[in-house]
C-alpha cells in the first residue's frame, strides 16, 4: 500500500530539520495506537473470537430427537 506523502515526489526529511522543529513518529503497522501489541497476539485474539462464536451456535443447535 502506498501512502500519498511517502511518493517518490515527496520532501526530504532533513529539510524540515533545518527549521528547528523535527516531529518523530513511529513506524506504521501494528505497534501504533495506545496499546502496542505483536501481530501473533492479534492473531491468537482473532482465533479466539472465532472459535468461540463457532462453539457458541455450536451449542445453540437444536438437539435430535429420539
Amino acid at each position: 500500500m502506498l501512502f500519498r506523502l511517502a511518493g517518490p515526489n515527496s520532501a526530504p526529511t532533513e529539510a524540515a530539520a533545518a527549521g528547528g522543529f523535527v516531529v518523530e513518529r513511529p513506524p506504521p503497522g501494528l505497534a501504533r495506537g495506545k496499546y502496542p501489541t505483536s501481530p501473533l497476539a492479534i492473531l491468537v485474539l482473532g482465533a479466539a473470537l472465532i472459535f468461540g462464536t463457532c462453539l457458541y451456535f455450536f451449542l445453540r443447535l437444536p438437539k435430535p430427537r429420539a
